[in-house]
């Protein structure tokens, strides 16, 4: 199964987390520049791949399918870190489906709304959820998030401290909060200095103003800014705008000294050479 997650998933958790970190009283919506930073997520997902995880052809009869369980019981058997990526996802996508009858990411995905029969297919898969398969799900969002797997700190900052989001307003001295947000923050960090572009995105608009989850830092801010527009042009076709140009973006380096203006500029170079670096890896193989 492919475990990289969907363009539109990481524009909602980043959506989840500008909600999450700045609390209901913020004033308007995300910045553009949040929906185009999730062209950077990876490859799609599939409804034929998603739906027939390790199913291998069998000569003249349509194979089983397999039971929820089983699907998870293989991910979690491989040990691998993208693999309890995709066991998260495969329990999100039970519940979101239990909720709205649809998968959206997947309905963006394929341009059209599921069939019936995909509808179908996914009801009885989702039909095997259990309560137990319910708490393992924040489980393997973390195994994820620890190992650096692409938008997996993303996804567990925007699920809130242990999956509940109100705790950051209703608990915020709780130690285990402050401990859940040392940890959030600490992911997204080692993954931003790794050019990882939803943990860059998610920091830089976290740092723009004050929330429940960091205070303001213009200076950090502003570094993240500058490591996405660089990334972006060089990856941005020719005669498209770049959203995290100066344009847009002056008033926040106004807010900063030479000295921290220097700072982040610095920051920002060594965040886009790590991307140059990825990309050339994966060029070449």
């Amino acid at each position: 199964m492919n475990s990289k997650l969907t363009g539109i998933a990481i524009a909602a958790a980043i959506a989840a987390v500008l909600a999450l970190v700045y609390g209901p009283s913020a004033d308007g919506g995300a910045p553009e520049s949040v929906a185009i930073a999730a062209a950077s997520a990876p490859a799609q997902r599939s409804l034929e791949s998603y739906m027939h995880i390790d199913a291998s052809p069998v000569a003249d009869a349509a194979p089983l399918p397999l039971t929820l369980a089983q699907r998870l019981e293989r991910l979690a058997a491989s040990g691998r870190p993208e693999d309890a990526s995709a066991a998260y996802n495969l329990l999100d996508d039970c519940i979101s489906f239990e909720t709205e009858g649809r998968l959206p990411a997947l309905e963006f995905e394929l341009g059209r709304e599921m069939t019936a029969d995909e509808k179908a297919a996914q009801r009885q898969l989702c039909a095997g959820l259990t309560q137990r398969q319910r708490e393992d799900r924040l489980g393997y969002l973390a195994t994820a998030a620890k190992a650096g797997v692409p938008g997996a700190a993303t996804l567990f900052l925007s699920e809130g401290p242990f999956g509940d989001r109100s705790a950051l307003r209703n608990r915020p001295d709780d130690p285990l909060v402050q401990a859940w947000k040392r940890q959030a923050i600490a992911q997204l960090t080692a993954q931003a200095d790794e050019a990882e572009l939803t943990s860059v995105t998610t920091l830089m608009m976290a740092y723009l103003r004050d929330g429940e989850v960091v205070l303001k830092d213009a200076p950090q801010a502003y570094g993240y800014l500058l490591a996405l527009r660089l990334v972006y042009d060089e990856i941005l076709a020719p005669g498209v705008t770049n959203p995290y140009q100066d344009e847009y973006w002056h008033w926040l380096q106004n807010e900063l000294t030479p000295e921290q203006q220097a700072t982040a500029r610095a920051k920002a170079q060594a965040i886009a050479a790590k991307y140059r670096q990825h990309a050339g890896r994966a060029a070449h193989g």
